[in-house]
């Protein structure tokens, strides 16, 4: 199968879970050929809370027998919509145009964030939410290039590393682990 085609149809089913949504929610989705698990995330704020999760998510994937593990994460960014000068000198009532019409086009982006474990890869793909102005529900999905990076398994940066276990076996019954330590 072709990897790249492969991570967008997950992403696609992960998009999917926050179409018509207010807020994308903070979930992960458990994928495999078989059987998927969808599961809301409440918190991911002390290190207890990502071991707890890290080992839900590792007992689900181990379950399903699954390739993949996706976790979405909704959150406002920094990036600002770039304005082209160029356009903007040849066709300044355009540019203002646009500008009356978007709801603070200088503010940050409702971000939604799909970040994808495999066996191998940890896959980020990052989206500006596109909202139904009226309703203010998700529609659709951009993607924001600048926000997308691959990494193999072993050189993911340090804010997926409370899922660095996911592929690994789940410990024996009533083995001590560090999850087990951490949360006591």
């Amino acid at each position: 199968m072709n990897q790249p085609m492969a991570i967008d149809e997950l992403v696609s089913v992960a998009q999917a879970e926050a179409m018509g949504e207010l807020d994308a929610p903070m979930m992960a989705i458990v994928l495999s050929s078989e059987q998927s698990y969808d599961l809301p995330i409440n918190s991911l704020e002390t290190d207890a809370d990502k071991a707890r999760w890290g080992l839900i998510l590792r007992a689900a994937r181990e379950h399903v027998e699954a390739d993949a593990v996706a976790v979405l994460y909704p959150a406002w960014t920094t990036i600002r919509h770039k304005k082209p000068e160029v356009e903007a000198e040849a066709a300044p009532e355009a540019v203002e145009e646009e500008a009356e019409g978007a709801d603070d086009s200088d503010g940050p982006i409702d971000t939604l964030f799909v970040q994808l474990h495999t066996r191998d890869h940890v896959y980020w793909r990052g989206f500006e939410q596109i909202r139904d102005p009226k309703h203010q529900r998700i529609i659709g999905f951009r993607r924001i290039k600048a926000l997308s990076t691959d990494y193999k398994r072993d050189e993911a940066p340090s804010v997926a590393s409370w899922l660095s276990t996911l592929f690994e076996p789940l410990p024996e019954e009533g083995e001590e682990t560090t999850v087990d330590r951490e949360l006591a």
